[in-house]
Protein backbone atom coordinates (compact mmCIF):
# COMPACT_ATOMS: atom_id res chain seq x y z
CA UNK A 1 0.00 0.00 0.00
CA UNK A 2 2.99 2.23 -0.48
CA UNK A 3 1.72 5.26 -2.38
CA UNK A 4 4.16 8.12 -2.41
CA UNK A 5 3.63 11.54 -0.90
CA UNK A 6 5.90 14.04 -2.61
CA UNK A 7 7.00 16.94 -0.43
CA UNK A 8 9.19 19.57 -2.06
CA UNK A 9 10.83 22.05 0.28
CA UNK A 10 11.19 25.49 -1.22
CA UNK A 11 14.17 27.76 -0.67
CA UNK A 12 14.48 29.67 2.58
CA UNK A 13 14.88 33.40 2.61
CA UNK A 14 16.78 35.39 5.13
CA UNK A 15 15.23 38.37 6.86
CA UNK A 16 16.76 41.49 8.29
CA UNK A 17 16.80 42.17 11.99
CA UNK A 18 15.42 45.52 12.95
CA UNK A 19 16.78 47.78 15.64
CA UNK A 20 14.30 46.51 18.20
CA UNK A 21 13.12 43.05 19.17
CA UNK A 22 9.62 43.84 17.89
CA UNK A 23 10.97 44.63 14.42
CA UNK A 24 13.01 41.44 14.56
CA UNK A 25 9.95 39.32 15.39
CA UNK A 26 7.91 40.96 12.61
CA UNK A 27 10.68 40.34 10.10
CA UNK A 28 10.94 36.74 11.28
CA UNK A 29 7.26 36.05 10.66
CA UNK A 30 7.51 37.65 7.23
CA UNK A 31 10.30 35.20 6.37
CA UNK A 32 8.30 32.29 7.77
CA UNK A 33 5.34 33.27 5.60
CA UNK A 34 7.55 33.28 2.51
CA UNK A 35 8.87 29.80 3.37
CA UNK A 36 5.37 28.48 3.96
CA UNK A 37 4.04 29.91 0.70
CA UNK A 38 6.97 28.35 -1.13
CA UNK A 39 6.03 24.99 0.34
CA UNK A 40 2.36 25.39 -0.50
CA UNK A 41 3.01 26.12 -4.16
CA UNK A 42 5.05 22.94 -4.61
CA UNK A 43 3.08 20.51 -2.45
CA UNK A 44 1.00 18.04 -4.41
CA UNK A 45 -2.49 17.23 -3.13
CA UNK A 46 -4.78 14.33 -4.00
CA UNK A 47 -8.52 13.93 -4.15
CA UNK A 48 -10.23 12.30 -1.21
CA UNK A 49 -13.36 10.16 -1.63
CA UNK A 50 -13.18 10.62 -5.39
CA UNK A 51 -10.20 8.87 -6.96
CA UNK A 52 -9.54 9.98 -10.52
CA UNK A 53 -7.59 8.23 -13.28
CA UNK A 54 -6.14 10.34 -16.06
CA UNK A 55 -4.31 8.20 -18.63
CA UNK A 56 -3.12 5.91 -15.85
CA UNK A 57 -0.94 3.01 -17.12
CA UNK A 58 -2.61 -0.33 -16.49
CA UNK A 59 -0.78 -2.89 -14.31
CA UNK A 60 1.49 -5.45 -16.01
CA UNK A 61 0.06 -8.87 -16.89
CA UNK A 62 -1.06 -11.02 -13.98
CA UNK A 63 -0.50 -8.32 -11.34
CA UNK A 64 -2.56 -6.07 -9.09
CA UNK A 65 -1.91 -2.70 -7.46
CA UNK A 66 -3.45 -1.28 -4.27
CA UNK A 67 -4.02 2.43 -4.84
CA UNK A 68 -6.03 4.10 -2.13
CA UNK A 69 -7.97 3.68 1.12
CA UNK A 70 -11.59 4.71 1.69
CA UNK A 71 -13.13 4.95 5.19
CA UNK A 72 -16.81 3.99 5.17
CA UNK A 73 -19.52 3.76 7.82
CA UNK A 74 -22.46 1.45 7.20
CA UNK A 75 -25.88 3.07 7.28
CA UNK A 76 -26.55 1.61 10.74
CA UNK A 77 -23.28 2.90 12.26
CA UNK A 78 -23.07 6.26 10.48
CA UNK A 79 -23.04 9.30 12.81
CA UNK A 80 -25.43 11.06 10.39
CA UNK A 81 -27.71 9.65 7.70
CA UNK A 82 -28.74 12.73 5.71
CA UNK A 83 -27.23 11.51 2.40
CA UNK A 84 -28.81 8.03 2.43
CA UNK A 85 -27.09 4.67 1.98
CA UNK A 86 -23.31 4.69 1.52
CA UNK A 87 -22.20 3.59 -1.94
CA UNK A 88 -19.30 3.22 -4.37
CA UNK A 89 -19.68 4.40 -7.95
CA UNK A 90 -17.40 3.49 -10.84
CA UNK A 91 -17.90 6.29 -13.34
CA UNK A 92 -16.77 7.00 -16.92
CA UNK A 93 -14.18 4.20 -16.92
CA UNK A 94 -12.46 3.61 -20.23
CA UNK A 95 -9.18 1.93 -21.24
CA UNK A 96 -7.18 3.17 -24.25
CA UNK A 97 -4.63 1.10 -26.19
CA UNK A 98 -1.25 2.79 -26.38
CA UNK A 99 -1.62 2.80 -30.17
CA UNK A 100 -5.11 3.57 -31.55
CA UNK A 101 -4.62 1.25 -34.50
CA UNK A 102 -4.45 -1.67 -32.03
CA UNK A 103 -8.16 -1.34 -31.13
CA UNK A 104 -9.20 -4.59 -32.79
CA UNK A 105 -12.26 -6.66 -32.03
CA UNK A 106 -10.11 -8.93 -29.86
CA UNK A 107 -8.89 -5.96 -27.82
CA UNK A 108 -12.44 -4.66 -27.46
CA UNK A 109 -13.45 -8.03 -26.00
CA UNK A 110 -10.63 -7.95 -23.41
CA UNK A 111 -12.01 -8.31 -19.84
CA UNK A 112 -8.87 -8.75 -17.77
CA UNK A 113 -8.81 -5.20 -16.36
CA UNK A 114 -10.82 -4.69 -13.18
CA UNK A 115 -11.23 -2.13 -10.43
CA UNK A 116 -12.39 -3.35 -7.03
CA UNK A 117 -12.79 -2.15 -3.48
CA UNK A 118 -12.62 -4.56 -0.55
CA UNK A 119 -12.17 -4.31 3.19
CA UNK A 120 -8.57 -3.96 4.30
CA UNK A 121 -9.05 -6.39 7.18
CA UNK A 122 -10.21 -9.09 4.74
CA UNK A 123 -7.63 -8.48 2.02
CA UNK A 124 -5.26 -11.35 2.79
CA UNK A 125 -8.22 -13.66 3.46
CA UNK A 126 -9.82 -12.87 0.11
CA UNK A 127 -6.67 -12.64 -2.02
CA UNK A 128 -4.19 -15.45 -2.43
CA UNK A 129 -0.90 -13.74 -3.36
CA UNK A 130 0.18 -16.86 -5.28
CA UNK A 131 -3.04 -17.22 -7.24
CA UNK A 132 -5.45 -14.33 -7.62
CA UNK A 133 -6.32 -14.67 -11.34
CA UNK A 134 -9.08 -17.10 -12.32
CA UNK A 135 -8.69 -20.01 -14.70
CA UNK A 136 -11.08 -22.31 -16.59
CA UNK A 137 -10.99 -24.76 -13.67
CA UNK A 138 -12.07 -21.99 -11.26
CA UNK A 139 -15.02 -21.19 -13.51
CA UNK A 140 -16.05 -24.86 -13.64
CA UNK A 141 -15.74 -25.16 -9.86
CA UNK A 142 -17.90 -22.06 -9.30
CA UNK A 143 -15.10 -20.07 -7.70
CA UNK A 144 -15.13 -17.46 -10.49
CA UNK A 145 -17.56 -16.17 -13.10
CA UNK A 146 -15.10 -15.74 -15.96
CA UNK A 147 -11.58 -16.70 -16.90
CA UNK A 148 -8.67 -14.23 -16.49
CA UNK A 149 -10.36 -12.04 -13.88
CA UNK A 150 -9.66 -11.21 -10.26
CA UNK A 151 -10.48 -14.18 -8.08
CA UNK A 152 -11.38 -13.87 -4.40
CA UNK A 153 -11.72 -16.70 -1.91
CA UNK A 154 -15.43 -17.34 -1.47
CA UNK A 155 -17.61 -20.38 -1.30
CA UNK A 156 -19.49 -21.51 -4.41
CA UNK A 157 -22.76 -19.68 -4.69
CA UNK A 158 -21.56 -16.56 -2.86
CA UNK A 159 -21.41 -13.29 -4.77
CA UNK A 160 -18.74 -10.64 -4.53
CA UNK A 161 -21.18 -8.47 -2.62
CA UNK A 162 -21.60 -11.22 0.00
CA UNK A 163 -17.90 -10.92 0.92
CA UNK A 164 -17.92 -7.08 0.74
CA UNK A 165 -16.10 -6.90 -2.58
CA UNK A 166 -17.42 -4.42 -5.14
CA UNK A 167 -15.87 -4.71 -8.60
CA UNK A 168 -16.28 -3.63 -12.20
CA UNK A 169 -14.59 -4.58 -15.48
CA UNK A 170 -12.91 -1.92 -17.59
CA UNK A 171 -13.40 -2.36 -21.31
CA UNK A 172 -11.37 -1.00 -24.21
CA UNK A 173 -14.16 0.59 -26.20
CA UNK A 174 -14.76 3.78 -28.15
CA UNK A 175 -16.94 5.23 -25.37
CA UNK A 176 -16.81 4.93 -21.55
CA UNK A 177 -18.57 2.04 -19.88
CA UNK A 178 -21.91 2.55 -18.17
CA UNK A 179 -21.61 3.75 -14.57
CA UNK A 180 -21.79 1.03 -11.91
CA UNK A 181 -23.18 1.86 -8.47
CA UNK A 182 -22.99 -0.52 -5.49
CA UNK A 183 -24.30 0.06 -1.96
CA UNK A 184 -21.73 -0.62 0.77
CA UNK A 185 -23.14 -2.81 3.54
CA UNK A 186 -20.40 -2.96 6.18
CA UNK A 187 -18.27 -0.45 8.10
CA UNK A 188 -14.56 -0.58 7.44
CA UNK A 189 -11.47 0.61 5.61
CA UNK A 190 -11.85 -0.26 1.93
CA UNK A 191 -8.84 -0.38 -0.35
CA UNK A 192 -8.95 0.29 -4.07
CA UNK A 193 -7.43 -2.57 -6.10
CA UNK A 194 -6.47 -2.27 -9.78
CA UNK A 195 -5.88 -5.71 -11.34
CA UNK A 196 -4.89 -7.04 -14.73
CA UNK A 197 -5.36 -10.80 -15.01
CA UNK A 198 -5.14 -10.98 -18.80
CA UNK A 199 -2.33 -10.89 -21.32
CA UNK A 200 -2.68 -7.32 -22.59
CA UNK A 201 -0.98 -4.42 -20.79
CA UNK A 202 -0.02 -1.83 -23.40
CA UNK A 203 -2.79 0.57 -22.44
CA UNK A 204 -3.87 3.44 -20.19
CA UNK A 205 -7.18 4.15 -18.52
CA UNK A 206 -9.30 7.11 -17.37
CA UNK A 207 -12.32 7.54 -15.14
CA UNK A 208 -13.26 7.98 -11.48
CA UNK A 209 -14.11 5.90 -8.44
CA UNK A 210 -16.45 7.71 -6.06
CA UNK A 211 -17.24 6.63 -2.49
CA UNK A 212 -19.92 8.42 -0.48
CA UNK A 213 -20.88 7.93 3.17
CA UNK A 214 -24.35 8.27 4.67
CA UNK A 215 -23.55 11.87 5.71
CA UNK A 216 -21.56 12.98 2.65
CA UNK A 217 -18.19 12.51 0.99
CA UNK A 218 -16.00 13.08 4.05
CA UNK A 219 -13.97 9.93 4.89
CA UNK A 220 -15.06 8.18 8.07
CA UNK A 221 -11.73 8.86 9.81
CA UNK A 222 -12.11 12.61 9.13
CA UNK A 223 -15.79 13.08 9.94
CA UNK A 224 -15.45 13.71 13.70
CA UNK A 225 -13.04 16.56 13.03
CA UNK A 226 -15.85 18.58 11.46
CA UNK A 227 -18.03 19.01 14.60
CA UNK A 228 -14.86 19.21 16.71
CA UNK A 229 -13.54 22.24 14.80
CA UNK A 230 -17.02 23.75 14.89
CA UNK A 231 -17.03 23.65 18.69
CA UNK A 232 -13.41 24.78 18.80
CA UNK A 233 -14.31 27.77 16.63
CA UNK A 234 -17.10 28.75 19.02
CA UNK A 235 -14.69 28.43 21.96
CA UNK A 236 -12.16 30.75 20.33
CA UNK A 237 -14.92 33.24 19.52
CA UNK A 238 -15.87 33.25 23.20
CA UNK A 239 -12.24 33.72 24.28
CA UNK A 240 -11.82 36.53 21.75
CA UNK A 241 -14.90 38.35 23.04
CA UNK A 242 -13.72 38.05 26.67
CA UNK A 243 -10.17 39.18 25.88
CA UNK A 244 -11.37 42.05 23.71
CA UNK A 245 -13.71 43.23 26.44
CA UNK A 246 -10.92 43.19 29.03
CA UNK A 247 -8.50 44.88 26.64
CA UNK A 248 -10.93 47.68 25.84
CA UNK A 249 -11.74 48.13 29.53
CA UNK A 250 -8.06 48.40 30.55
CA UNK A 251 -6.46 49.53 27.30
CA UNK A 252 -4.14 51.97 29.07
CA UNK A 253 -2.65 49.15 31.14
CA UNK A 254 -1.87 46.76 28.27
CA UNK A 255 1.69 45.64 27.54
CA UNK A 256 3.33 43.49 24.88
CA UNK A 257 2.61 39.97 26.19
CA UNK A 258 -1.09 40.71 26.41
CA UNK A 259 -1.07 41.87 22.78
CA UNK A 260 0.71 38.65 21.82
CA UNK A 261 -1.97 36.60 23.59
CA UNK A 262 -4.57 38.43 21.51
CA UNK A 263 -2.66 37.45 18.36
CA UNK A 264 -2.60 33.79 19.45
CA UNK A 265 -6.37 33.85 20.00
CA UNK A 266 -6.82 35.36 16.53
CA UNK A 267 -4.62 32.70 14.90
CA UNK A 268 -6.49 29.95 16.76
CA UNK A 269 -9.86 31.34 15.70
CA UNK A 270 -8.76 31.64 12.08
CA UNK A 271 -7.24 28.15 12.10
CA UNK A 272 -10.45 26.58 13.46
CA UNK A 273 -12.56 28.48 10.94
CA UNK A 274 -10.41 27.36 8.00
CA UNK A 275 -10.42 23.70 9.06
CA UNK A 276 -14.19 23.78 9.57
CA UNK A 277 -14.76 25.33 6.13
CA UNK A 278 -12.30 22.90 4.52
CA UNK A 279 -13.98 19.83 6.05
CA UNK A 280 -17.48 21.04 5.14
CA UNK A 281 -16.41 21.73 1.57
CA UNK A 282 -14.78 18.29 1.39
CA UNK A 283 -17.96 16.67 2.74
CA UNK A 284 -20.15 18.31 0.10
CA UNK A 285 -17.93 18.03 -2.99
CA UNK A 286 -15.90 14.89 -2.32
CA UNK A 287 -12.67 16.67 -3.24
CA UNK A 288 -9.92 17.77 -0.88
CA UNK A 289 -9.97 21.46 -1.77
CA UNK A 290 -6.41 22.65 -2.31
CA UNK A 291 -7.10 26.28 -1.42
CA UNK A 292 -8.77 25.62 1.94
CA UNK A 293 -6.40 22.76 2.78
CA UNK A 294 -3.19 24.72 2.33
CA UNK A 295 -4.59 27.74 4.17
CA UNK A 296 -5.68 25.58 7.11
CA UNK A 297 -2.28 23.88 7.35
CA UNK A 298 -0.54 27.25 6.96
CA UNK A 299 -2.34 28.86 9.88
CA UNK A 300 -1.96 25.74 12.02
CA UNK A 301 1.80 25.98 11.59
CA UNK A 302 1.87 29.76 12.09
CA UNK A 303 -0.22 29.49 15.26
CA UNK A 304 2.03 26.79 16.70
CA UNK A 305 5.20 28.70 15.85
CA UNK A 306 3.92 32.01 17.20
CA UNK A 307 2.73 30.35 20.41
CA UNK A 308 6.07 28.67 21.05
CA UNK A 309 7.83 31.97 20.47
CA UNK A 310 5.45 33.74 22.86
CA UNK A 311 6.18 31.27 25.66
CA UNK A 312 9.90 31.38 24.88
CA UNK A 313 10.29 35.18 24.87
CA UNK A 314 8.14 35.45 28.01
CA UNK A 315 10.45 32.94 29.70
CA UNK A 316 13.46 34.96 28.54
CA UNK A 317 12.00 37.95 30.40
CA UNK A 318 11.02 40.03 27.36
CA UNK A 319 8.73 42.81 28.55
CA UNK A 320 9.11 41.61 32.14
CA UNK A 321 12.74 42.06 33.24
CA UNK A 322 14.17 43.46 30.00
CA UNK A 323 12.67 45.79 27.36
CA UNK A 324 14.23 43.96 24.40
CA UNK A 325 16.12 40.80 23.49
CA UNK A 326 19.73 40.63 22.39
CA UNK A 327 20.43 40.41 18.68
CA UNK A 328 22.04 36.97 19.04
CA UNK A 329 18.98 35.66 20.85
CA UNK A 330 16.71 37.00 18.10
CA UNK A 331 18.86 35.27 15.48
CA UNK A 332 18.58 31.98 17.37
CA UNK A 333 14.80 32.34 17.64
CA UNK A 334 14.52 33.12 13.92
CA UNK A 335 16.64 30.11 12.93
CA UNK A 336 14.73 27.81 15.27
CA UNK A 337 11.36 29.08 14.05
CA UNK A 338 12.30 28.76 10.36
CA UNK A 339 13.35 25.16 10.90
CA UNK A 340 10.25 24.46 12.97
CA UNK A 341 7.81 25.85 10.43
CA UNK A 342 9.26 23.69 7.63
CA UNK A 343 9.28 20.49 9.69
CA UNK A 344 5.86 21.16 11.22
CA UNK A 345 4.33 21.85 7.82
CA UNK A 346 5.62 18.51 6.54
CA UNK A 347 4.32 16.82 9.69
CA UNK A 348 0.84 18.32 9.31
CA UNK A 349 0.70 17.29 5.65
CA UNK A 350 1.81 13.73 6.42
CA UNK A 351 -0.76 13.41 9.23
CA UNK A 352 -3.41 14.64 6.79
CA UNK A 353 -2.52 12.06 4.14
CA UNK A 354 -1.23 9.12 6.17
CA UNK A 355 -4.50 7.17 6.27
CA UNK A 356 -5.85 7.74 2.78
CA UNK A 357 -2.47 6.90 1.21
CA UNK A 358 -1.60 4.17 3.75
CA UNK A 359 1.86 5.60 4.33
CA UNK A 360 4.41 3.29 5.89
CA UNK A 361 5.16 3.51 9.61
CA UNK A 362 8.83 4.21 8.91
CA UNK A 363 7.97 7.18 6.68
CA UNK A 364 5.51 8.62 9.21
CA UNK A 365 8.02 8.29 12.05
CA UNK A 366 10.66 9.94 9.87
CA UNK A 367 8.38 12.97 9.61
CA UNK A 368 7.18 12.98 13.23
CA UNK A 369 10.44 12.48 15.10
CA UNK A 370 12.31 15.62 13.88
CA UNK A 371 9.45 17.84 15.04
CA UNK A 372 9.25 15.98 18.34
CA UNK A 373 12.99 16.42 18.91
CA UNK A 374 12.69 20.11 18.02
CA UNK A 375 9.80 20.46 20.48
CA UNK A 376 12.04 18.92 23.11
CA UNK A 377 14.81 21.42 22.33
CA UNK A 378 12.36 24.34 22.53
CA UNK A 379 10.92 23.18 25.85
CA UNK A 380 14.42 22.67 27.20
CA UNK A 381 15.26 26.26 26.29
CA UNK A 382 11.96 27.48 27.77
CA UNK A 383 12.45 25.73 31.11
CA UNK A 384 16.10 26.80 31.36
CA UNK A 385 15.18 30.41 30.63
CA UNK A 386 12.18 30.26 32.95
CA UNK A 387 14.34 28.88 35.77
CA UNK A 388 16.88 31.69 35.31
CA UNK A 389 14.08 34.26 35.17
CA UNK A 390 12.58 33.07 38.44
CA UNK A 391 15.99 33.22 40.10
CA UNK A 392 16.40 36.80 38.88
CA UNK A 393 12.95 37.77 40.18
CA UNK A 394 13.72 36.12 43.50
CA UNK A 395 16.97 38.07 43.82
CA UNK A 396 15.18 41.31 42.97
CA UNK A 397 12.39 40.42 45.40
CA UNK A 398 9.73 40.98 42.77
CA UNK A 399 7.38 38.55 44.44
CA UNK A 400 4.25 39.14 42.38
CA UNK A 401 6.05 38.45 39.12
CA UNK A 402 7.77 35.47 40.69
CA UNK A 403 4.43 33.96 41.78
CA UNK A 404 3.06 34.43 38.26
CA UNK A 405 5.96 32.65 36.57
CA UNK A 406 5.92 29.85 39.15
CA UNK A 407 2.31 29.20 38.12
CA UNK A 408 3.35 29.26 34.47
CA UNK A 409 6.10 26.74 35.27
CA UNK A 410 3.59 24.31 36.79
CA UNK A 411 1.20 24.73 33.86
CA UNK A 412 3.93 24.00 31.32
CA UNK A 413 5.10 20.96 33.30
CA UNK A 414 1.56 19.55 33.25
CA UNK A 415 1.17 20.28 29.53
CA UNK A 416 4.55 18.73 28.71
CA UNK A 417 3.70 15.59 30.67
CA UNK A 418 0.42 15.08 28.82
CA UNK A 419 2.03 15.90 25.44
CA UNK A 420 4.85 13.41 26.04
CA UNK A 421 2.40 10.68 27.01
CA UNK A 422 0.30 11.41 23.93
CA UNK A 423 3.34 11.27 21.66
CA UNK A 424 4.47 7.93 23.06
CA UNK A 425 0.98 6.49 22.68
CA UNK A 426 0.79 7.89 19.13
CA UNK A 427 4.03 6.13 18.19
CA UNK A 428 2.80 2.91 19.80
CA UNK A 429 -0.54 3.26 18.06
CA UNK A 430 1.16 3.33 14.65
CA UNK A 431 2.17 -0.30 15.17
CA UNK A 432 -1.45 -1.36 15.56
CA UNK A 433 -3.66 -2.39 12.68
CA UNK A 434 -5.24 0.42 10.71
CA UNK A 435 -8.67 -1.19 11.04
CA UNK A 436 -8.55 -1.00 14.85
CA UNK A 437 -7.59 2.67 15.19
CA UNK A 438 -9.09 4.68 12.34
CA UNK A 439 -12.28 5.65 14.19
CA UNK A 440 -10.49 7.43 17.06
CA UNK A 441 -7.28 8.44 15.30
CA UNK A 442 -8.55 12.03 14.99
CA UNK A 443 -8.28 12.42 18.78
CA UNK A 444 -4.53 11.74 18.69
CA UNK A 445 -3.82 13.91 15.65
CA UNK A 446 -6.17 16.82 16.46
CA UNK A 447 -8.29 16.45 19.60
CA UNK A 448 -5.72 16.11 22.38
CA UNK A 449 -3.22 18.56 20.89
CA UNK A 450 -5.83 21.29 20.43
CA UNK A 451 -7.31 20.62 23.87
CA UNK A 452 -3.88 20.88 25.45
CA UNK A 453 -3.10 24.07 23.55
CA UNK A 454 -6.41 25.56 24.65
CA UNK A 455 -5.67 24.67 28.28
CA UNK A 456 -2.31 26.47 28.21
CA UNK A 457 -3.81 29.46 26.38
CA UNK A 458 -6.66 29.85 28.88
CA UNK A 459 -4.17 29.54 31.75
CA UNK A 460 -2.00 32.30 30.26
CA UNK A 461 -5.09 34.43 29.71
CA UNK A 462 -5.92 34.02 33.39
CA UNK A 463 -2.39 34.84 34.52
CA UNK A 464 -2.00 37.90 32.25
CA UNK A 465 -5.62 39.08 32.19
CA UNK A 466 -5.80 42.87 31.66
CA UNK A 467 -6.75 44.73 34.83
CA UNK A 468 -6.06 47.96 36.63
CA UNK A 469 -2.76 46.62 37.95
CA UNK A 470 -1.47 44.98 34.74
CA UNK A 471 1.56 47.25 34.52
CA UNK A 472 3.06 45.69 37.63
CA UNK A 473 3.91 42.67 35.45
CA UNK A 474 5.43 44.75 32.66
CA UNK A 475 9.11 45.70 32.36
CA UNK A 476 9.99 47.49 35.60
CA UNK A 477 11.80 46.85 38.86
CA UNK A 478 10.22 46.72 42.26
CA UNK A 479 11.92 47.94 45.42
CA UNK A 480 12.99 44.94 47.44
CA UNK A 481 13.28 45.95 51.13
CA UNK A 482 10.40 45.20 53.45
CA UNK A 483 10.65 48.68 55.00
CA UNK A 484 10.37 50.39 51.65
CA UNK A 485 7.59 48.00 50.64
CA UNK A 486 5.56 48.91 53.69
CA UNK A 487 6.26 52.60 53.38
CA UNK A 488 5.64 52.84 49.64
CA UNK A 489 3.46 49.94 48.46
CA UNK A 490 3.55 49.38 44.67
CA UNK A 491 6.74 51.43 44.25
CA UNK A 492 8.57 50.92 40.95
CA UNK A 493 12.17 51.71 40.06
CA UNK A 494 13.54 52.15 36.60
CA UNK A 495 16.76 50.38 35.67
CA UNK A 496 19.70 52.11 37.40
CA UNK A 497 21.90 52.14 34.33
CA UNK A 498 19.16 53.67 32.23
CA UNK A 499 18.65 56.44 34.77
CA UNK A 500 22.37 57.24 34.89
CA UNK A 501 23.16 56.86 31.18
CA UNK A 502 20.02 57.99 29.41
CA UNK A 503 19.26 61.11 31.44
CA UNK A 504 16.42 62.94 29.79
CA UNK A 505 15.56 59.90 27.71
CA UNK A 506 14.87 58.00 30.92
CA UNK A 507 12.61 60.76 32.18
CA UNK A 508 10.79 60.69 28.85
CA UNK A 509 10.21 56.95 29.27
CA UNK A 510 8.54 57.47 32.66
CA UNK A 511 6.56 60.43 31.40
CA UNK A 512 5.25 58.31 28.57
CA UNK A 513 4.40 55.19 30.54
CA UNK A 514 3.36 56.56 33.93
CA UNK A 515 2.33 60.10 33.29
CA UNK A 516 4.09 63.28 34.34
CA UNK A 517 6.28 63.06 37.45
CA UNK A 518 7.12 65.73 39.95
CA UNK A 519 10.02 66.23 42.32
CA UNK A 520 9.20 66.96 45.94
CA UNK A 521 11.19 69.04 48.35
CA UNK A 522 13.61 66.32 49.46
CA UNK A 523 14.41 65.23 45.89
CA UNK A 524 12.00 62.29 45.64
CA UNK A 525 10.26 61.58 42.33
CA UNK A 526 6.50 61.23 42.69
CA UNK A 527 4.36 59.96 39.78
CA UNK A 528 1.12 61.90 39.49
CA UNK A 529 -0.87 59.05 37.93
CA UNK A 530 -2.55 56.03 39.43
CA UNK A 531 -1.32 56.60 42.97
CA UNK A 532 2.01 54.89 42.20
CA UNK A 533 5.12 56.64 43.50
CA UNK A 534 8.62 56.19 42.11
CA UNK A 535 11.08 56.64 44.93
CA UNK A 536 14.59 57.79 44.22
CA UNK A 537 16.64 60.83 45.16
CA UNK A 538 19.77 61.62 43.20
CA UNK A 539 21.93 60.70 46.16
CA UNK A 540 20.08 57.42 46.66
CA UNK A 541 20.43 56.36 43.03
CA UNK A 542 24.15 56.56 43.12
CA UNK A 543 24.41 54.36 46.17
CA UNK A 544 21.67 51.79 45.56
CA UNK A 545 22.65 48.29 44.45
CA UNK A 546 20.99 46.79 41.37
CA UNK A 547 17.65 45.25 42.27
Amino acid sequence: LGSKLDVHVGPRRACRIGQSSVDGLIAMFASLLVVCLGLLTTFRLSDAQIYSFVNEPVPPNRTLHTLYAFYVYSLEEAPEKDAGKPFVKFSQLLAHPAHPDQLSEQVKAYEGLQLSIMRYRDFWTLIDPKKFCSTDNDVLAGRADKKDQLQVNKTPGQTYRDVSVYTTTIRMLDTPSKDVKEFVQKTGVYILVFSNCGTYSDATMSGTVLVKNAYGFLPGNEYHKMPFYGWLLMTYVGLAVVWMGLSVRWWKELFMIQNCIAAVIFFGLLESFLWFIFLNDWNHTGLRGKFWSVLAILFTVIKSTFSYILVLVASLGWGVTRPYLDTKVIWKIQALSSLYIVLDFIREAVLSFMHSHSLSIAFVLLCLLPVSLLNGAIFSWVFTALSNLMETLKERRQHEKLALFQKLWRILIAALTVATGTLLFKIFNLSRSLTSRWKYQWMLTDGISHGLFLFVLIAMMYLWAPNKSSQRYAYSQQIGGDDNKEEHPGAIWADDDNLEDEGEEGESFWATTKGASTLDEDGTFLASKGGVSVIGAASKIGSTDEV
